[in-house]
C-alpha cells in the first residue's frame, strides 16, 4: 500500500491568506524520486500530496476553493507530515501508529488551515490545526479519492485489474506536474522493467496514454517539507 506512512502552473483563483475551515478530499501518492537538498547527495524521497477543499471560500463559480500541500511520506518526528498530522489530530502518535499510519484515515476529515502567499503570490498551506469542536468526518463537494501509486503501476507491470484501470482514470485528472513525477518515479521504472522482462505488451486506453510523458509543468511554490528522509 503506497499510502502507508511510517517513522522509519496555469491561471487559477488563489486561496486568500488567513485561517480557513477545510476538509481533506484527495490524497495522491506521488511516488519516489532521487532528490538532493542544499548540496547534499541525492537520496530516495517518497512524496505524498494532501488536497483540501474550503467550504466557506468560494470560487467565481460558487464552488469551494481547494489547495494542496506536498510532504515527504514519513512519520519521523521532524517531518512536516508528522507535525501537521499531530496538530490536526490534537494528540501525539502512539508507538503502534508510528509503525504504520494509513493516510486514508484523513479523507473527509475537517481541520483549520492557515494560508499564506509566497513571493510569487501563490497560496500555500503553512499550518494545520484541530478545529473547534474537534475534527469530524463530513461530506465533501469533491469526490473523496486516494491515488495509490502501487495500484496504478500494476497496470503497467502486467497485473491489470478494475482497480488499476480506475487509478488510470484518476491519473488523468491530476495536475500535470504530479503526473510527470509519477511517470518518472522509481515505482514506474520498476513496473516497466517488470513488464519488459515478462514480454508484456504496452497497456491500451488511458493507461497507454499515461505511459507517454506529458508536458512538464514545474510548480512555482517551494517544497513545503524540505527534510530529506
Amino acid at each position: 500500500m503506497g499510502l502507508m506512512a511510517s517513522s522509519g502552473g496555469g491561471e487559477y483563483e488563489q486561496v486568500p491568506p488567513g485561517t480557513h475551515r477545510a476538509v481533506c478530499y484527495k490524497i495522491v501518492d506521488g511516488g519516489t524520486l532521487m532528490e538532493g537538498f542544499q548540496g547534499e547527495p541525492e537520496r530516495p524521497r517518497h512524496c505524498v500530496f494532501l488536497f483540501w477543499e474550503l467550504p466557506e471560500v468560494r470560487t467565481s463559480n460558487d464552488a469551494p476553493m481547494s489547495i494542496f500541500k506536498q510532504y515527504t511520506l514519513s512519520l519521523n518526528e521532524n517531518s512536516g507530515l508528522h507535525k501537521d498530522l499531530k496538530s490536526w489530530r490534537g494528540k501525539s502518535f502512539t508507538p503502534e501508529e508510528l509503525k504504520g499510519f494509513d493516510l486514508q484515515n484523513v479523507l473527509g476529515v475537517s481541520c483549520d488551515i492557515e494560508v499564506e502567499h509566497n513571493q510569487n503570490g501563490n497560496a500555500k498551506v503553512v499550518s494545520i490545526f484541530k478545529p473547534d469542536g474537534g475534527a469530524k468526518k463530513v461530506a465533501t463537494h469533491n469526490d473523496q479519492t486516494a491515488f495509490d501509486i502501487d495500484v496504478y503501476c500494476a497496470e503497467f507491470a502486467g497485473n491489470s485489474s478494475p482497480e488499476s484501470k480506475a487509478h488510470c482514470d484518476m491519473f488523468e485528472m491530476l495536475p500535470r506536474f504530479i503526473c510527470t513525477r509519477i511517470e518518472t518515479s522509481l515505482e514506474m521504472q520498476a513496473a516497466l522493467r517488470k513488464a519488459e522482462k515478462a514480454g508484456s505488451a504496452a497497456p491500451a486506453g488511458l493507461a497507454g496514454m499515461a505511459a507517454k510523458p506529458k508536458e512538464i509543468e514545474v510548480p512555482e511554490e517551494d517544497f513545503d517539507d524540505e527534510i530529506p528522509f
